[in-house]
């Protein structure tokens, strides 16, 4: 694989495309960890957050828990209505409650997008009513508002495409969500909130091969008294592994074999598609779920799903992007279940590592400068303008470099335009034996270290030249300075 930076060719400012992150409550993090996150990633612009119906409230008896265990099973499955994913629901390793995960997260983010899920199939069965569950989706939505001012973005539902998630189908879906809808537009009206709440949604886990759900929701939206404008922003989630899986059983090959920034940009193009079909306004597209990678907890999976992570992010920062707001899934999560999307763990004594999503997405958040024209030829991966990015700035030239392509390759960097000279070139590769706490030491990674350093001179042509190798999945980041 040949990566070629041209030194004198600007493209102007290097672009952050870590800024929109996710958290979870099916494994959720101490109460600590959002502060550690954003020393490590930045603030967020904006931090998915979640409540969950049925811990909130029990329609059985009509008890509202406001700061509930988030995960602690108040019945068994066989006495439930519907068993939702609380199979894979583990109880916070903390013991952090709701009230503490909401507030800790929403200190480290500009604005909160509050994800409101749960008791659908409850609502959609006849077991509570529509009116039931208006009452209770308004009131969960002011408790949080009230505890975290920043929360802009109500999702109403999440995922509704699959099992785990009710299995709803478009009219089920559009009745539930006009109760949001009213809910959340009462809200605005009552409170005249200084960052006043929108809604959207609906997460579709499944957008390629199930976009005719999204389309029939967003027709019988249309066709509501809030036609107009129905949704405040959209929400998609993307996974190539599954997707390209789903296309294929669905016998949509011609896609299936689209690269993972082509799926992206078919996504962007059929959502622009369906917004001029129905005449719909456009507004904020949210990527709020992100990945490569299968759901797994095999350890080999962080680092595939790393990779394709780092040229998704990139693409984003392109002319050429999808138009995208991307937040990977995810900052913290069960590593025994989601090892594969996992960006940091918590180990023994309570101090955090980070997996080799967490150093790929550390890498990115920390450059800055200005582009650098930068191309990637000869390598056995597609998506090869996305497989590098050069970065120039005070501390001088930044390049990272990612093999997706399943194969360990040869690689030759080479620097054009350079003054002549001694540099020193310092690398911080991840792949499966450096810099990876999953394969190693679970308390490694609390940094990313130097995993080699050199020497090279560039003569009178302003040729810069370094040789290494990449194994299947692995990425790195050199730092170049010229000597004194």
């Amino acid at each position: 694989m040949k990566i070629q930076v041209n030194t004198k060719k600007k493209q102007g400012k290097y672009i952050d495309p870590t800024k929109w992150q996710n958290s979870t409550l099916r494994y959720a993090p101490p109460e600590d960890f959002p502060a550690y996150l954003e020393g490590q990633l930045g603030r967020a612009e904006i931090m998915r957050v979640w409540i969950t119906l049925d811990e909130y409230w029990d329609y059985r008896t009509d008890t509202f828990y406001p700061d509930y265990d988030i995960g602690v099973a108040r019945y068994r499955p066989e006495e439930l209505h519907y068993v939702y994913d609380w199979g894979n629901i583990v109880p916070a390793p903390s013991g952090t409650r709701f009230h503490a995960y909401l507030t800790s997260h929403a200190a480290a983010a500009d604005e909160l997008l509050l994800n409101v899920r749960r008791l659908e199939r409850e609502v959609s069965d006849g077991v509570i009513t529509y009116e039931q569950y208006e009452r209770i989706f308004e009131k969960a939505v002011e408790y949080c508002k009230e505890l975290a001012p920043n929360i802009r973005y109500i999702e109403c539902c999440n995922e509704v495409d699959i099992k785990s998630f009710g299995l709803l189908t478009a009219e089920e879906y559009v009745k539930i969500y006009l109760c949001a809808h009213r809910a959340v537009k009462r809200l605005n009206e009552k409170h005249h909130y200084a960052l006043p709440l929108e809604i959207g949604g609906f997460a579709e886990a499944h957008p390629l091969h199930c976009w005719e759900l999204m389309r029939d929701v967003m027709r019988r939206l249309k066709e509501t008294e809030i036609g107009n404008c129905p949704m405040d922003f959209y929400s998609y989630h993307y996974y190539q592994t599954g997707a390209t899986t789903g296309l294929v059983r669905c016998g949509k090959l011609a896609e299936a074999a689209l690269s993972g920034v082509e799926m992206l940009r078919l996504i962007r193009a059929q959502h622009d598609q369906m917004l001029t079909d129905l005449d719909l306004p456009d507004r904020p597209v949210f990527l709020n779920e992100l990945g490569k990678a299968k759901t797994t907890g095999v350890d080999g999976d962080a680092l595939y799903n790393a990779s394709g992570l780092i040229t998704y992010l990139l693409a984003f920062g392109c002319e050429e992007s999808p138009k995208l707001y991307p937040f990977p899934w995810c900052t913290f999560h069960n590593p025994k279940l989601q090892i594969s999307y996992t960006q940091f763990l918590l180990c023994a004594d309570g101090s955090y590592a980070m997996t080799p999503n967490g150093i790929a997405v550390k890498m990115l958040h920390d450059l800055y400068g200005e582009r650098l024209a930068c191309t990637v030829s000869e390598s056995y991966a597609r998506d090869t303008d996305y497989q590098a990015v050069a970065v120039e700035n005070t501390d001088g030239i930044a390049v990272l470099v990612a093999n997706p392509s399943g194969e360990t390759v040869p690689c030759e960097l080479t620097l054009s335009g350079m003054a002549s000279g001694t540099y020193h070139i310092v690398g911080h590769l991840c792949d499966s034996y450096h810099n990876n706490c999953v394969t190693s030491d679970k308390c490694d990674g609390k940094t990313v270290e130097i995993t080699g350093q050199a020497d090279r001179t560039v003569d009178a042509d302003g040729i810069f030249r370094h040789v290494f190798a990449l194994e299947k999945d692995a990425f790195i980041l050199y730092k170049i300075q010229k000597r004194a």
